[in-house]
């Protein structure tokens, strides 16, 4: 591994720090190299497909993710029959789970519960009294998932038609998720870059390599840092050394509001919509807050449309057209606007390979030590 030499300490000994790209290499420690896959338990006993939830930490932590995660879970059984019912597991240290809700409670080792971060993203416009984050327990218990194909959901979305997420779901189990071993949503413009709110993650020998990966890369960065940079540069590595097929969520099944204009939160605006939104990254809260969710972004199904909120605040609107997105965001160019899929006939429907940078491009910051 190539390494850096920072100035010599008052002894004389360099310290030693690892290189910043941390692209693998071929010699016989290098991840390009034959090796075990991860040792996971009960991984010969993973089957079928389901949906994953996370629900962990201290008190305060742990109830307000449980009842986000509840509250999600149940958007998905609304209206089921047994053809449309989906398995849903739960990572919680919460001593009892809602049976009605969840299939499967899995609980984490207290010992795998680390201390999170008010701030994980950086100092600058945190407020200090937030719940503390941190990313590594769920990185490590979706490796550990039941199931052979694993939907990884975030505790705050909400589903709008559960009939709709259950076929997708065993759609993508029939396919094999289409091919593709992972499958993320895109907080990107133009080539993917992960929103790790949803994963879809199809167990083999690749994913087994690419999430000891993203874990080590994950403890290497910090423990309550942005999972999301770690997960690219392991998707990364694994493509570079392992043929790593990667995918994006389409965007009924994954839409979030993202930022268009760099520093700034607000303006927010999803990916284009002509179908239906399934499931939304919006915040489930209760049941009356997530039926207004769902109406808001499907009032205008069937039509072309990007949803946006102008500042904190403001009620949701829908954009029809390049033009009312730009005047409306006062750009030259609506944000978003294109899907560019490659080798997708109906990108609205399932994973699709978008335009994705090469992996000898790498690039992620680290910390110093």
């Amino acid at each position: 591994m190539l390494l850096e030499h920072s100035a010599a300490p008052a002894h004389g000994a360099p310290l030693l720090r690892p290189d910043s790209d941390a692209l693998p290499v071929t010699k016989p420690l290098g991840s390009a190299s034959v090796s075990a896959t991860w040792s996971v338990t009960d991984e010969a006993r993973k089957s079928g497909a389901g949906i994953l939830l996370f629900a962990y930490g201290g008190e305060a932590t742990l109830h307000h993710f449980l009842a986000e995660a509840t509250a999600a879970a149940r958007s998905f059984r609304a209206l089921e029959s047994a053809h449309s019912r989906v398995r849903i597991a739960v990572v919680s240290n919460n001593a009892t789970i809602d049976r009605n809700a969840f299939d499967l409670h899995i609980q984490p080792r207290p010992d795998l519960l680390f201390a999170g971060d008010p701030c994980p993203y950086g100092r600058e416009g945190c407020n200090p009294n937030q719940r503390p984050r941190q990313w590594a327990t769920r990185l490590y218990y979706l490796a550990h998932s039941p199931f052979e194909l694993t939907w990884a959901l975030d505790s705050n979305i909400v589903c709008c038609d559960p009939r709709a997420a259950a076929r997708f779901l065993r759609t993508a189990e029939q396919s094999r998720l289409w091919g593709f071993d992972i499958a993320t949503a895109n907080q990107a413009q133009g080539e993917l870059y992960p929103h790790n709110w949803n994963l879809m993650v199809r167990w083999s020998r690749a994913t087994s390599n690419l999430m000891r990966d993203w874990l080590l890369l994950q403890f290497r960065r910090g423990l309550a840092s942005d999972d999301q940079g770690t997960l690219f540069a392991a998707m990364q590595r694994q493509r570079a050394s392992g043929g790593l097929r990667v995918g994006q969520v389409p965007t009924p099944f994954a839409a979030a509001f993202y930022s268009p204009k760099q520093g700034s939160f607000f303006p927010r605006i999803t990916r284009p919509l002509t179908a239906r939104a399934v499931v939304l990254h919006v915040g489930s809260g209760n049941g009356p807050a997530s039926e207004q969710w769902c109406r808001a972004f499907n009032t205008d199904a069937g039509t072309r449309r990007q949803l946006w909120i102008a500042s904190k605040g403001a009620a949701l609107a829908a954009l029809r057209g390049a033009r009312e997105c730009k005047e409306a965001l006062q750009e030259s160019k609506c944000p978003f606007a294109g899907v560019r899929s490659i080798g997708a006939a109906r990108p609205e429907e399932s994973v699709f390979q978008p335009p994705l940078r090469d992996p000898q491009k790498l690039a992620i910051g680290w910390n110093s030590t």
